[in-house]
């Protein structure tokens, strides 16, 4: 069974840093055939309008398998993708020291 092919639009490399590496790992486990087109491409700027106009996405990198479009991978394979827990920390309250309320007073000694 052919599997049907996913189209990548995007600005920047898909395939850099940790989320590419996650996407590559998913390709790589669903067998999946996913075509990158730069968004300066004419196909890519005729699928960006689509994607904009018709189904209101204004972001890249989106998929598109030309009827379903998508900024999720995911969608396009029945699965959710798992939200990832960020590390918070909390910075510690920056210590002041307290001024002592200064006395006005007229200028003359008593």
């Amino acid at each position: 069974m052919a599997n049907k092919e996913i189209i990548c639009v995007y600005q920047d490399c898909i395939m850099c840093g940790d989320r590419g590496k996650k996407l590559k790992k998913l390709i790589f486990d669903k067998n999946l055939n996913v075509r990158k087109v730069s968004f300066a491409t004419p196909e890519g700027r005729h699928l960006i309008h689509e994607a904009l106009f018709k189904f209101q996405i204004g972001t890249l990198p989106f998929y598109t398998d030309g009827f379903k479009f998508s900024t999720k991978l995911g969608d396009f394979i029945g699965e959710e993708e798992k939200p990832v827990a960020k590390n918070t920390t909390r910075k510690a309250a920056k210590r002041t020291r307290r001024n002592k309320k200064k006395e006005v007073t007229d200028g003359t000694n008593e």
